[in-house]
């Protein structure tokens, strides 16, 4: 049974306590939602009941606190609430809509094929959708995963359901063209491949492609499969 002292009766009860606890001051809400600290006191004083659910929305955002904390009325100790905190901290990837608003739309991923006799440049043509989801012309489907500085795709195979991991900078994706790494298993062997290659939110020619990838052995390497061998001849020696 939670004690009286570990109850929290209303929002502007768990707002507040929420806020103590991280250390997130009036003012500093204030200028990240640009609005006024007055307004900023109200919506915390229960007596005034201007505490709206756009307000814990936008609040819940800015500090990547659940929502369910003040969705769900069951929610209501000190105890719960300080475990689910504690949990969302350790989410690396967080629901930035800033940079999704950046990344929506189609984009022209640009790097070498593993198999050099397929094509001399590969060309995805790649969806990033507005609920984070992201499919390609190859009908390979995945989801986008936003950090503090690097983003993460990752995307599965139609066909080998094989999975292909591409990273790239946040920072860099206002320029409308930008590098990644892709980690994938190449079409022919099945060998683990790392590429780099470029976004662009404009289709360009194979040749300007070349260009700017520049040799096919700086941005591209294959697994050796000798390394396969000695690991599971280490395996074995332990055994």
């Amino acid at each position: 049974m939670v004690s009286k002292d570990e109850t929290l009766y209303n929002n502007e009860e768990k707002l507040n306590y929420i806020l103590k606890k991280l250390n997130i001051t009036t003012k500093e809400i204030a200028e990240k939602l640009e609005i006024s600290t007055g307004l900023v006191s109200q919506i915390q004083n229960p007596f005034n009941g201007k505490l709206r659910k756009i307000h814990l929305y936008a609040i819940s955002k800015a500090y990547n606190i659940p929502i369910d904390i003040f969705e769900d009325e069951t929610i209501n100790s000190k105890e719960i609430i300080d475990y689910m905190l504690k949990q969302a901290s350790f989410n690396i990837f967080k629901k930035d809509y800033e940079v999704l608003k950046k990344l929506i739309g189609v984009w022209y991923l640009y790097s070498y094929p593993s198999n050099p006799n397929l094509s001399e440049v590969w060309t995805t043509e790649t969806y990033v959708y507005d609920d984070f989801t992201v499919l390609d012309t190859h009908r390979n489907r995945g989801r986008l995963y936003i950090g503090k500085k690097q983003s993460l795709i990752i995307k599965e195979s139609n066909n080998s359901k094989n999975i292909t991991t591409t990273v790239f900078d946040n920072d860099r994706i206002t320029y409308g063209n930008f590098p990644f790494s892709r980690v994938a298993k190449s079409n022919n062997f099945n060998r683990e491949i790392l590429s780099f290659g470029f976004f662009s939110r404009e289709k360009i020619s194979k040749e300007r492609a070349k260009e700017i990838l520049g040799r096919v052995e700086q941005v591209q390497l294959q697994m050796d499969y000798s390394l396969i061998d000695r690991v599971s001849g280490s395996i074995q020696m332990r055994g």
